[in-house]
């Protein structure tokens, strides 16, 4: 067919005629989704697609036809079940539901446990969960509601948010006496770890970090907890202690366990867990990365999918709107797929921000309508538009029309497809920090770029990006890693000249350290590591060095490869030396004047640590700035450990740190008094054995 462009509110696919005031049959189902009634009625609709046959049998049965009966007859009850993220597997989420209804008819009655059963359904329909397991869990949580025992926010809860609660255990299983997660550790946890909301990030600190028990058997062996099988495993997990799994796991499901939406997470050769605290404020805890796979979720595993589906799903407004538009798109795209494109657009168009509806959205389109060139420009920027604000998601749904798009446009538009998505993420800085790097390689081998040609894509990004707080620095990381060596390096510091320097500095040495220089700091800020160890390297022409020689500690240079965060920085700073101060070349760092400036290095790798040296530079008439000088260390970045304090401002200072520092990740130095200074120095190298 012929595709027109089609914006309905200046935004969101190309298709045939919007939804909105078309004709009959469109337009009756367009009103149908605006009422209660017809987003009833289209719900129970899209039940019976799924799980036709299931509803049949129960029917039939004597046993379970009231139940499918007030399920299909209530709107409440069919959106617990229909509105609280993806419906993995309908048949089994309704055998659930239906014998949680059976063991308690009188209790779900309440609109309470209508939804705390609705979400145990929900979770323990998912593949590999135990479906024996599930009344254990409803009765778990309605008996602790009843005796007043959850967080007062649990009461305030619909089925999406429960879903969140419920889902707690694993990590070993789901058993009791003392083999995993089970009720019992639920139970137990639930009396003994009482805690504010966000006290919560901070629970997983009741259990020892320890490798090996107190008879040296390891945690990665069988035997770590074989002594302890008589107590329940939550409180071994606080006495006997773990390693970052346990400990996550003791936290996030203390948060569960007490009716708070929690999850675990998975960051390089660690574990870490998150606590939503209250209403759109999800937190992370035990966090050294921010690369993280959630272990759950409603929409995929990444945090952006977690901050996006707090804000889509939680518009009680639109979501259900949205939804049944999407349901209506379901019931007829195999046979009339131009009413099934114009109710996707309809979805969209009442909440463009709906990530589940753009996926199942634009895969349709691929699969079914095959747009035009013009078309595929319509969609991406469409896309863009509505998903800016999340440029990880944006970027998702992106990827999605990659292949089909660039083989529908011209090679002379191919870039602009690109271009576009950066021009409209690069005044947002997105929930947090993603694999950014990874979007422009796709982007880049997408465009079939020699590093000729690719150079010419990096200069109009970098150009797009240089307003960016976030992606401007992760763009040069990118392009450094990706051209800064070789035949190339010459044009990319060409690029970065001619991008970033100021109108007087060309592209001579003061263009490329200004273009540099709030990169580095945007990086430092952003905490992106990768970021800052490129643009570091990518300044070494220009760093000055420290000529400070000091006997190193035993092992290795732990802070090689780290990130350098001053707490200020001032027109007597120049960043492209940040990189050196963690190197053995040295290099330096100068806060602006403040009351307790510090610096804080996250190390390269976890150590175990021998020793620090810290550098300065200035033992003379500046020396005093420094002092008292104090120095702590740290394995998460919140909880500090002072290990040394001077006042003798002639340094190097050595740090001898054998048997006292086991695990760090973080060292922070500062000046411990209340005057209003400048603070510097040249070095802070930490030295010792690599753990991870």
């Amino acid at each position: 067919m012929m595709f027109r462009s089609f914006l309905p509110a200046a935004l969101i696919i190309t298709a045939v005629p919007a939804l909105h005031g078309a004709v009959s049959p469109a337009g009756r189902n367009s009103q149908e989704a605006e009422s209660a009634e017809g987003r009833h009625k289209l719900a129970v609709a899209e039940l019976r697609r799924v799980a036709g046959p299931a509803i049949d049998k129960m029917s039939s049965s004597l046993e379970t036809r009231s139940f499918i009966r007030d399920l299909l007859e209530s709107k409440e009850r069919m959106g617990d079940l229909m509105l609280a993220g993806p419906l993995e597997n309908p048949e089994k989420t309704l055998r659930i539901l239906a014998a949680i209804w059976k063991a308690d008819p009188q209790g779900v009655l309440d609109r309470h446990e209508q939804t705390t059963a609705a979400a145990v359904a929900l979770m323990f329909a998912k593949e590999k969960w135990p479906e024996d397991k599930a009344i254990n869990r409803y009765n778990f949580y309605r008996d602790s509601r009843l005796a007043g025992q959850l967080h007062p926010q649990f009461d305030t809860f619909e089925t999406w948010e429960k879903c969140l609660v419920v889902s707690g255990g694993q990590n070993g299983g789901w058993s009791d006496n003392g083999e995993a997660w089970g009720d019992d550790s639920f139970v137990w946890l639930r009396d003994n770890v009482k805690l504010p909301a966000k006290d919560y990030l901070d629970a997983c600190w009741q259990a020892p970090y320890k490798l090996n028990n107190l008879f040296g058997d390891s945690i990665h062996g069988q035997n770590y907890y074989a002594p302890f099988t008589h107590v329940i495993h939550a409180e071994r997990v606080r006495d006997v202690g773990g390693v970052c799994g346990s400990l996550s796991h003791y936290g996030a499901n203390a948060a569960r366990a007490n009716g708070l939406p929690a999850t675990t997470m998975g960051e390089p050769g660690h574990c870490a867990y998150a606590v939503r605290v209250a209403r759109g404020d999800w937190e992370p805890a035990y966090t050294l990365s921010w690369e993280r796979g959630l272990h759950m979720s409603l929409w995929g595993k990444t945090w952006t999918q977690l901050i996006l589906q707090e804000k889509v799903i939680g518009d009680r407004e639109h979501y259900p709107k949205s939804m049944a538009h999407v349901w209506q798109a379901r019931a007829v795209k195999e046979k009339n797929p131009d009413l099934a494109e114009q109710a996707y657009a309809a979805a969209l168009e009442v909440q463009p921000q709906n990530y589940a509806a753009w996926t199942e959205s634009v895969d349709f389109l691929k699969e079914s309508r095959k747009p035009t060139a013009e078309a595929w420009e319509v969609i991406a920027k469409s896309i863009c538009t509505a998903l800016a604000e999340y440029p990880e998601a944006a970027w998702d749904v992106l990827a999605r029309i990659q292949e089909p798009a660039m083989k529908a446009l011209p090679v002379e538009r191919r870039e602009a497809f690109f271009l576009k998505y950066h021009e409209l993420i690069c005044k947002q800085e997105g929930p947090g920090m993603w694999a950014f790097d990874k979007a422009l390689d796709a982007q880049s081998k997408a465009l079939g770029a020699d590093d000729a040609q690719g150079l010419v894509f990096f200069e109009k990004v970098l150009a797009l990006q240089s307003v960016s707080k976030t992606w401007f620095a992760p763009t040069i990381a990118w392009g450094q890693k990706r051209f800064g060596e070789g035949d190339s390096a010459g044009e990319f510091f060409a690029v970065l000249g001619r991008v970033f320097a100021s109108a007087t500095s060309g592209g001579n040495e003061q263009g490329i350290k200004a273009a540099l220089a709030p990169a580095v700091i945007a990086a430092e800020k952003a905490g992106n590591i990768d970021a800052f160890q490129a643009l570091g390297k990518a300044g070494a022409a220009y760093r000055k060095t420290s000529s400070a020689k000091v006997e190193p500690f035993s092992g290795m240079l732990l802070s090689s490869g780290g990130l350098l965060q001053p707490s200020s920085t001032c027109q007597y700073d120049s960043p492209v030396n940040h990189w050196g101060v963690l190197e053995e070349t040295g290099g330096s760092f100068h806060t602006d004047r403040q009351v307790r400036p510090n610096v804080v290095v996250r190390l390269g790798k976890l150590g175990d640590v021998s020793g620090i040296v810290i550098t300065g530079t200035d033992y003379g008439q500046n020396a005093g700035r420094q002092m008292p000088l104090k120095v702590s260390i740290s394995e998460d970045g919140t909880k500090w450990r002072e290990v040394f304090r001077t006042t003798e401002s002639e340094g190097p200072w050595r740090i001898p740190l054998t048997g006292k520092a086991s695990r760090v990740l973080y060292v922070k130095a500062e000046r411990d008094d209340d005057r209003d200074e400048f603070f510097h120095l040249a070095g802070i190298r930490v030295y010792g054995r690599k753990l991870q």
